[in-house]
């Protein structure tokens, strides 16, 4: 019997699970859910007032990891920024580093770091970038043992953050979820996405009963009308939203410079959607991405194409090189 994600995840919806069975549950879900998504569910505590703030559950995290772990998290963390590491600990940590904060940071380096010293730099990365929460959060998604030793009580929230997800997503419901159904609702207000589908499957069967009549005896033609006469009523059915021409009509009228045809995050900000980063991952797990989200360029070029091929897909008139 396949193992069934959402089943497991529901006992976390409201907070009402059993903390004491989270470590035990998130080793499933950490093997069978998108990567994506455990990042997203994994942000979600860290952001949460029911965990420690941010700086601290790092700064525990770095304590109960391995030495390429460590480097690891640094390497994140650091993000390369010289100003940052001198800012930490008066400076005496920019010795170790020989006054860079280096691309990569190695383990020999991260061992000379205490817990305490990755908290005030916790603390001052996310002063200057609150995204840092996010690229941990794709860190840890990558460690999923690492990342249970932030406790139960952590591990709970992030499930729970993921069962809302599973839910939304619910096969029970008609038509996209979250991001993407925004997406058609500024399309096609009111459309129902799977009808189209339906109607163009549909749509070839009314020519084929009309070359079948000339065979019929003469005196049979004024009989053959009738029967054709349910063909106009099809008609409505197949045709398509133009998506290309709304979208032209919506860039007119915001008078901005936004290419929607090949950028994912001007086609949100054409649609008056959250273009943010954290967004397109929500838009990412929605659409069970399994590559790399720290790697954004390459998942906003699937992302767009993702996107028009649902739009296509759903009675949208998309033109053929936007998609599949």
């Amino acid at each position: 019997m396949a193992f069934d994600l959402g089943n497991l995840l529901q006992q976390y919806i409201g907070g009402g699970a059993n903390n004491g069975r989270a470590a035990d549950d998130f080793d499933q879900v950490a093997q069978n859910a998108p990567r994506a998504s455990i990042a997203q569910g994994i942000a979600s505590a860290l952001r949460s007032d029911q965990t420690p703030p941010f700086p601290q559950m790092v700064s525990q995290l770095f304590g109960q990891s391995n030495p390429d772990q460590r480097a690891g998290m640094l390497t994140n963390l650091l993000g390369g920024n010289g100003a940052l590491l001198s800012s930490v600990a008066g400076g005496a940590l920019a010795k170790i580093f020989g006054g860079n904060a280096p691309a990569r940071v190695t383990p020999e380096q991260a061992s000379q770091i205490s817990p305490e010293q990755v908290q005030e730099i916790a603390e001052k990365a996310q002063q200057q970038n609150p995204g840092i929460v996010d690229r941990m959060s794709d860190f840890y998604a990558e460690h999923p043992t690492l990342i249970k030793a932030a406790g139960g009580a952590a591990l709970a929230v992030a499930l729970g953050y993921m069962a809302q997800n599973i839910r939304k997503q619910s096969p029970e419901k008609e038509g996209p979820v979250g991001i993407l159904s925004n997406i058609f609702h500024k399309i096609f207000p009111g459309k129902k996405d799977d009808a189209p589908a339906q109607t163009q499957a549909q749509a070839p069967a009314a020519p084929t009963a009309a070359p079948a009549q000339p065979q019929a005896a003469p005196q049979a033609a004024p009989q053959a009308a009738p029967q054709a006469a349910p063909a106009p009523a099809a008609a409505p059915a197949m045709q398509q939203v133009d998506v290309e021409q709304i979208l032209n009509g919506m860039q007119q009228s915001s008078g901005q410079q936004l290419n929607w045809r090949t950028s994912i995050v001007d086609l949100l900000k054409l649609l008056n959607l959250d273009s943010s980063l954290q967004s397109r991952k929500e838009l990412a797990a929605e659409l069970n991405y399994t590559g790399d989200t720290n790697d954004s360029a390459k998942m906003n070029i699937w992302l767009h194409r993702q996107v028009m091929n649902k739009l296509a897909a759903n009675g949208g008139k998309v033109p053929a090189d936007l998609r599949d």
